[in-house]
């Protein structure tokens, strides 16, 4: 269907370009073929070259105005003086001569001067129009240089777009078999159905809650089992003071020993046995 519409655009395009040609280019042939045909360009004032005379182009009809305009003034110029000059051979020889009063120039001069004034306002006039429409040519220029390159998009694009669509067509296939093939991976999680994914998500779910309880509860007990371990940090520094205690003691009643001495330790315990004795017979004696 789209083919088919891009088909009838540019056959209708065509056909009114056929139909409704540009009259400033049927208007333009009859000139540049008479050009080309009575003007060589080794005779030519200017220095436009052949090819700008079969293509014309803004830059070479702009030279061509300028030199014909120069050719013009030269050529009127050229007229009113041999113009003049008849004119005053033939008021001289004629029979009888025509002698001209001063009167009759005044008045002449003063029509002279009105005839200059409407030239000059009618030129105005016309380079008023002129520039209106270079205006107008110039858009109608752009207007129709962005016809044709629309028109060779048209012809250029339905090939484009059906490339396109062919890549397109390729690559959704090549989509569509990617996505029937059954993905597989090592991780056999990986490859369970959905309801067993969720019955291992909500299994995933309890086990979490209830590492989450008891990390809960085991932050409750932590308090009492901080002081529990301090208690026993005391206790550990006060048996561990009794060992040095004890050790130094060891040590010293070795040293005695070694070195001959009697046992402190054993003296005091004889010295307990006998007040134990003495004090059993005090009280023995008070009974």
């Amino acid at each position: 269907m789209a083919q088919a519409d891009h088909a009838a655009a540019l056959a209708k395009l065509r056909s009114q370009q056929q139909n409704h040609p540009l009259s400033i280019l049927k208007i333009a042939e009859p000139i540049v073929t008479s050009t080309q045909n009575t003007v060589s360009p080794s005779k030519r004032g200017s220095n436009v070259s052949n090819s700008e005379i079969e293509n014309p182009t803004p830059a070479s009809l702009e030279a061509d105005l300028l030199h014909y305009k120069d050719l013009f003034s030269k050529l009127h110029f050229s007229y009113l003086e041999q113009v003049t000059k008849e004119k005053f051979l033939r008021s001289i020889v004629g029979d009888p001569p025509l002698l001209v009063s001063h009167a009759e120039n005044v008045a002449l001069e003063a029509l002279l001067v009105q005839q200059k004034a409407a030239l000059k306002a009618a030129k105005e006039e016309v380079s008023v129009l002129v520039q209106e429409m270079e205006g107008m040519a110039r858009q109608l220029a752009a207007r129709w240089e962005d016809v044709q390159t629309k028109t060779a998009e048209l012809e250029r694009l339905p090939a484009e777009i059906e490339g396109l669509d062919a890549v397109i067509k390729e690559l959704r296939e090549e989509q569509d078999a990617r996505e029937g093939k059954l993905y597989r991976s090592e991780d056999p999680r990986m490859n369970l159905s959905l309801a067993e994914t969720e019955e291992l998500v909500k299994q995933q779910k309890e086990k979490a809650a209830t590492l989450d309880k008891q990390i809960a509860a085991l932050q409750r007990q932590m308090p009492a089992k901080i002081r529990e371990c301090e208690m026993t940090e005391r206790e550990l520094d006060a048996l561990e003071k009794r060992r040095s205690e004890v050790s130094s003691a060891a040590s010293a009643a070795r040293k005695v020993k070694e070195d001959g001495g009697r046992d402190e330790l054993e003296e005091k315990g004889r010295w307990y046995r006998s007040a134990e004795i003495v004090l059993k017979e005090m009280v023995d004696v008070d009974a």
